[in-house]
């Protein structure tokens, strides 16, 4: 089902089952990776591999992802992003019940880069889609209730799935994320038939081959240092978050539910940065990202030492959610204005650069982990923070 163009007149509000929906379809998503880090060492013992070959599920994830986003974005550009996502949302469902019946470490891999590339598709059509169906004065709101559902998925779906794990089994944990992307697919088509009413169509826009897609958002100056900020922050923030919940353990000798429950912590702060995106729309989405990348430059030099302060912690994960919410919402926002003819293609690569990120810092962020403490990680996610608030200076 095709909603309308990015050049469509709409209604300056968007449907709040659509907008639900959108939250919901992020939020499981967004748990898959946020639920194996402190799963993992369950995952490894099950499997009968070494804690470090498990790691590695997170960056394969990742990569997955960091592929797929744009791969998939220019071979389905000529679809609806309402098609893209509804046909995820489905395939993200059967890869996590797959584990019911799987029990090799490879055969987990193979499960993780299919949830991984399924993610890629879903996260950039639902951005673009949330562009799409809202006016541009309106666009950070509707951005944020979108982003909003990493909020959902720190502070109440992932919990849930370490919480399950504990209680029943990590596969069935899993197996219960795959039935709630069903949940959400069925939301989406009830708010897509709701907003399609309301839209008024607009002039189709043409679709451009492949080259001519990468040629030109890869000759768009701003779109590029928006990426690479994107890049360099995002690859910060899970450096750290991969190995909180492994430091969280050992510090305090917790399983994995006190360990998931103060992660979660971070999704508090999430939530307030992003459902306040009226204040961004105000402020202007730049001028928020620029001062959220200094504020996150010192809360990730800091975290590391609070991981046998509980208490403390718990505090700075509500702290890091609502500044790395306000860059997330911020740069969404700004992304999704670039070009808008290759929205689609925008948000992918955003979506791309996120888990590319993740993937080239994971490396020596596991290196620096084993050798020096997650202190030395914190630091290289400082570093790379630092450097994205000087790529948007050049704006």
């Amino acid at each position: 089902m095709t909603i309308a163009s990015p050049g469509a007149s709409l209604d300056a509000r968007t449907d709040p089952w659509l907008l639900a929906a959108l939250m919901a379809a992020v939020a499981v998503i967004g748990a898959a990776l946020f639920a194996l880090s402190p799963l993992l060492p369950d995952i490894a013992r099950d499997l009968g591999v070494p804690i470090a070959q498990a790691g590695r599920l997170p960056a394969i994830y990742s990569f997955s992802l960091a592929i797929s986003a744009p791969v998939i974005a220019l071979m389905a550009r000529d679809w609806s992003r309402a098609r893209v996502l509804s046909g995820a949302l489905l395939t993200f469902g059967l890869a996590w019940c797959a584990p019911l019946l799987l029990r090799s470490h490879e055969a987990m891999m193979g499960v993780t880069l299919l949830a991984g590339a399924s993610a890629g598709a879903a996260l950039p059509a639902a951005y673009a889609l949330a562009a799409d169906v809202s006016a541009p004065g309106d666009r950070a709101r509707v951005m944020g209730r979108t982003v909003a559902g990493w909020s959902v998925a720190i502070l109440g779906t992932a919990p849930l799935i370490a919480a399950f794990a504990q209680w029943l089994d990590w596969r069935v944990a899993f197996a219960l994320l795959g039935a709630a992307s069903w949940a959400a697919w069925a939301m989406l088509r009830r708010g897509l038939s709701r907003q399609h009413a309301r839209a008024v169509p607009g002039a189709a826009v043409p679709a451009s081959d492949l080259r001519a897609s990468i040629a030109t958002v890869a000759g768009h100056r701003r779109t590029r240092l928006l990426l690479l900020a994107n890049l360099l922050d995002m690859g910060a923030f899970f450096s750290v978050y991969a190995y909180l919940g492994t430091q969280l353990r050992a510090a305090n000798g917790w399983g994995p539910t006190l360990a998931g429950l103060t992660l979660a912590c971070y999704g508090i702060g999430l939530a307030l940065a992003s459902l306040n995106g009226r204040l961004i729309d105000r402020v202007g989405a730049l001028r928020s990202a620029r001062a959220t990348l200094l504020v996150l430059v010192v809360v990730l030099a800091t975290l590391p030492w609070l991981a046998d302060r509980p208490w403390l912690m718990a505090i700075g994960m509500v702290a890091w959610g609502l500044v790395q919410g306000g860059f997330f919402t911020a740069i969404t926002a700004l992304a999704s204005d670039q070009l808008p003819a290759l929205r689609g293609v925008v948000t992918a690569l955003l979506s791309g650069s996120t888990y590319l990120g993740v993937a080239l810092y994971a490396p020596a962020a596991g290196a620096l982990y084993g050798s020096q403490g997650l202190w030395a990680v914190g630091l290289l996610s400082a570093a790379g923070c630092l450097l994205a608030a000087l790529a948007l200076r050049r704006l």
